[in-house]
């Protein structure tokens, strides 16, 4: 059976009781109007018989002829009776072909507009990560402005310093002397474990759904302050190899103070860019973890 056949096979199953109830009351106005009542007298309605008249018998007298004619004048001024027809067939309803009843329209639920708001991106980070200290270490301001800002700082080899998303480590950066030089203290590596620890926590999965989820928001954020006809995509791996590109520096590692901020004491590290020498400061083995997680993001990127 075909689809148009099946659903009028179907239709007609949903009116059969309708056709029916309508049937029934179409006889019952029949009976009403037609169907004599009991008060009327019932009249008999004799059939005349056809008689053949042998010659000899075809002679009448006057007065026979008279009576023949009044007896067939009387027939002839009995009323007809009514004639009860009986019901009317009821016609089956026909659907053609090309009337099919048209589906219901479809609803169509319009998505909820996104929430951009700081306490909405700060929920979905939280909510990917095992870690309790993403809600310290993070900020609540101007997240997903200040994440552009840095992934497009970092691309040109530049700080933000009025950007962090982060907050400061509770402890202040330490150094020790020894033999008249100064040396960069491993407790200050150490500030930066929990941070590290934290970022670990969230799986990149997570964090390429997350991006996927604010993209539209992050790439009008980014056609605000980047060059004409630069992609996100690019600037953001373009970050990660800036970083990817810091050298591994041995301990102990020297440094000399210039009255205002403290310094690397071999040029090649001094003369690396800022995010890179940000990134020495978080120690050897921070960086190394860190590194891991920017290959691992890298590669889900380029896979995409």
């Amino acid at each position: 059976m075909s689809e148009q056949e099946t659903q009028t096979s179907s239709q007609m199953a949903q009116m059969k009781p309708y056709l029916i109830a309508a049937g029934v009351l179409f006889v019952i106005l029949l009976v009403a109007f037609f169907w004599p009542s009991s008060s009327e007298p019932e009249t008999i309605v004799s059939q005349p018989v056809a008689v053949e008249i042998e010659p000899e018998q075809s002679a009448f007298n006057d007065e026979s002829l008279n009576n023949l004619n009044s007896a067939d004048a009387g027939q002839r001024n009995v009323p007809e009776p009514d004639v009860f027809e009986g019901t009317p067939e009821i016609q089956s309803l026909e659907l053609e072909a090309n009337d099919e009843t048209p589906p219901p329209p479809s609803m169509e639920i319009e998505p909820e507009p996104l929430d951009e708001s700081d306490g909405a991106v700060k929920s979905a980070l939280l909510a990917i990560a095992e870690s309790p200290l993403v809600a310290k270490y993070l900020v609540d301001e101007g997240l997903l402005q200040k994440f552009v800002i840095n992934v497009n700082n970092i691309a040109n080899e530049e700080m933000s310093p009025n950007h962090s998303l982060l907050t400061k480590p509770d402890s202040s950066f330490r150094i020790y002397q020894q033999a008249d030089r100064e040396w960069i203290d491993a407790a200050s590596f150490k500030r930066y474990n929990s941070y590290v620890d934290a970022l670990e926590s969230m799986s990149t999965d997570d964090l390429l759904s997350l991006l996927d989820t604010y993209r539209p928001i992050i790439e009008e954020k980014y056609a605000e302050i980047s060059m004409p006809n630069s992609s996100f995509d690019t600037t953001l791996l373009d970050a990660i190899n800036e970083l990817l590109d810091t050298p591994v520096v041995p301990l102990p590692i020297e440094v000399y103070s210039d009255s205002v901020m403290y310094k690397y004491r071999d040029d090649k590290l001094e003369n690396l860019s800022g995010p890179q020498k940000q990134l020495l400061r978080t120690g050897p083995e921070n960086t190394r973890r860190i590194k891991d997680i920017l290959r691992d993001l890298k590669d889900a990127l380029q896979d995409r």
